[in-house]
């Protein structure tokens, strides 16, 4: 638990930073040089790393891999140990992410099409996905930028064409591409020069990111501004690609390995290299730094157990994602009350003392404060995924078809998790603190909560204008005239 005292010096910096920016910029207690209210405003660094399951990481205990630089990171930050993700796979929980909306909102449930697989294996019509967020949306950059922050984007962005066109001052590999062609060049990337033959493409862009917040960081020396950058990294998405020398050595450490997996510890291991160099680069008394993973990990790659299945699927192994934020001043620690991925973004915009947006409806929640040791009313989590997903090999709802997923949607109430599927209206419910891999179906056994959750996943519908499933029609079309 924080100190009430340094809460307090908290808070008051937050509100003399906002009627700091309520001057504008031109005013010289604003703008000038040295010891200006801009100066005491953070740096913000967001991680998010792609596809990283949460058992990836050695200090959450992988019996493989080695994620020191990462496990440090964990170490020294508060730890959101019930986080969830706000899509099972890429682009919802981008879009989610610096929107601070569900994607009924955006538009955006699910990476390309929802109407996935073939046909004949389909039992509802999916709605039709959109697969970017509007330029009226508004990102935490733009947020952040309007407020006077420099902001850069390295990595994976995946939810429209540019990240420039919203609220990015400079983007590094970001467009709408979900995954490289290849870590090796050429890269195929438009927005990324293709680097000397052998080069890892986790490298490349840890260089790109120290690179960017050493020129920051260098601008801000004049004028005082701070900075805010989203380094997202490809890996650890497929393709599952590392150089043979790297695998060989991978192996001769663990002779059991598959080539496979020895080629994803690879590309973890080096990932975390990659987060270890741009952590060094930033200065730890000023930087606000959060680290997560925009979904579960992607079976049968790797393995989230005690959860239930991985990327794609509403079961935990689908939702969970590592989230811990460090921040200068701020003890580490434990939050167990369940949050979802996209609340980092008002967090983050609060701990700089900027406002969010009032003219749209925001969905995400305010972290604050559970960082400072208090209660954190955060309420019930909702996930609509009204689509098809393929996969084979995978712990699906039902394994003996070819999808991951079919169309549905879930709630979280503190232990309670419910799911509904929307092809048959089947409802599963699951005691998380007694049953965290959700084997155990307790709808039968616990019908007043049953119903009163369906009842409110139902109302949360209506209040996000969720798109639903609609039957396929069985009506045989009319034939056409000679």
């Amino acid at each position: 638990m924080i100190k009430a005292s340094l809460f307090c010096a908290l808070l008051l910096m937050a509100m003399v930073s906002s009627m700091a920016w309520a001057l504008g910029e031109d005013d010289p207690r604003v703008s000038s040089p040295g010891g200006d209210v801009l100066a005491d405003r953070p740096d913000i660094l967001l991680i998010l790393v792609d596809d990283l399951g949460c058992r990836d990481l050695s200090g959450e205990g992988h019996a493989t891999h080695q994620t020191p630089n990462i496990d440090a990171l964990r170490a020294g930050s508060i730890r959101f140990t019930h986080a969830g993700c706000n899509g099972p796979n890429c682009s919802p929980s981008r879009a989610a992410l610096v929107t601070a909306r569900h994607g009924s909102r955006t538009g955006v449930h699910t990476v390309g099409n929802a109407d996935r697989g073939k046909a004949a294996d389909r039992r509802v019509k999916a709605p039709r996905n959109g697969f970017r967020i509007g330029e009226d949306e508004k990102t935490i950059a733009e947020t952040l930028g309007a407020a006077g922050y420099r902001t850069g984007f390295i990595g994976k962005w995946h939810v429209s064409d540019d990240p420039k066109t919203q609220g990015f001052d400079r983007n590094i590999a970001g467009n709408k591409a979900g995954h490289p062609k290849s870590y090796f060049p050429p890269y195929r990337n438009a927005d990324l020069e293709d680097g000397p033959k052998g080069e890892y493409l986790v490298d490349r862009l840890a260089s790109e990111t120290v690179r960017m917040i050493e020129s920051f960081e260098t601008a801000s020396q004049d004028d005082g501004r701070p900075w805010f950058v989203m380094y997202a990294p490809y890996a650890v998405h497929t393709p599952i690609q590392a150089n043979a020398e790297s695998v060989a050595a991978m192996k001769a450490r663990h002779p059991q390995m598959s080539d496979r997996s020895a080629r994803y510890a690879v590309m973890v291991e080096a990932t975390d290299r990659a987060v270890g160099s741009v952590l060094a680069a930033v200065d730890t008394e000023r930087t606000v730094v959060c680290f997560a993973s925009d979904n579960g990990g992607l079976q049968p790659v790797t393995d989230m157990s005690p959860w239930r299945g991985g990327k794609g699927m509403l079961y935990e192994g689908g939702v969970r994602t590592p989230l811990f934020i460090r921040a200068p001043g701020l003890p580490a620690g434990d939050v167990e009350t369940p949050v979802q991925l996209f609340d980092v973004h008002p967090t983050l915009v609060e701990l700089a003392g900027v406002e969010m947006p009032v003219d749209r409806p925001i969905d995400a929640v305010s972290l604050v404060p559970a960082l400072h040791g208090g209660p954190l009313d955060r309420g019930a989590l909702f996930w609509h995924f009204p689509a098809y997903l393929e996969g084979r090999d995978v712990e699906s709802h039902d394994p003996g078809r070819p999808f991951r997923i079919t169309p549905c949607g879930s709630i979280r109430e503190g232990r309670w998790k419910l799911i509904e599927w929307f092809e048959d209206g089947e409802v599963e419910l699951f005691d998380l603190e007694t049953d965290p891999g959700e084997l155990v179906d307790r709808s039968g056994a616990e019908p007043e909560r049953r119903d009163a959750m369906v009842a409110r996943l139902a109302e949360w519908r209506r209040g996000v204008n969720a798109p639903m499933p609609t039957p396929i029609s069985t009506v045989p079309s009319a034939p056409k005239s000679d």
